[in-house]
């Protein structure tokens, strides 16, 4: 008899502190990052970048409207830098946009979101350097440039 009061109580302390918030590791949600061009994991960048060997390109002043651990949601402005006369002296040309971040992958220890889908906002297109058409619906890249 003492035995199984000893193991009822066990199982009363467990189902407690399962009630207590307290949830094992395999049910708790794994949280999901950004590697923009090596420098990193980072959750909600404010800007993410296309082009990394001279950042021409890209997406800033970006604002998540959800990020869960497998997409995220947000928008914010995309950049070009036209090249015209050279990169050096080009013109940059911005458009306001919406950003996903998509194609979980577990990688260097991390759940990162490898995609990036830029479109224009809605009933708009890309404002876009004229010497560089057509110009594109969307922009989809992979972030794959790992440090270390």
């Amino acid at each position: 008899m003492k035995r199984s009061a000893s193991i009822a109580l066990i199982a009363v302390l467990l189902l407690g502190t399962a009630s207590e918030g307290i949830a094992p590791a395999a049910t708790a949600k794994t949280p999901s990052y950004f590697n923009d061009c090596g420098l990193g994991p980072v959750k909600k960048p404010s800007s993410v970048i296309q082009y990394c060997a001279d950042g021409g390109a890209g997406v800033v002043n970006i604002k998540w409207s959800s990020w869960g651990t497998t997409s995220a949601k947000g928008t914010g402005t995309y950049y070009i830098n036209g090249c015209t006369p050279s990169c050096a002296a080009g013109s940059i040309y911005k458009s306001s946009v919406n950003v996903l971040l998509s194609k979980l992958v577990k990688t260097h220890g991390k759940n990162y979101l490898m995609n990036v889908t830029v479109t224009p906002k809605a009933g708009k297109q890309f404002v876009w350097p004229p010497k560089m058409k057509p110009i594109p619906k969307k922009i989809i890249w992979t972030s794959d440039m790992w440090r270390g």
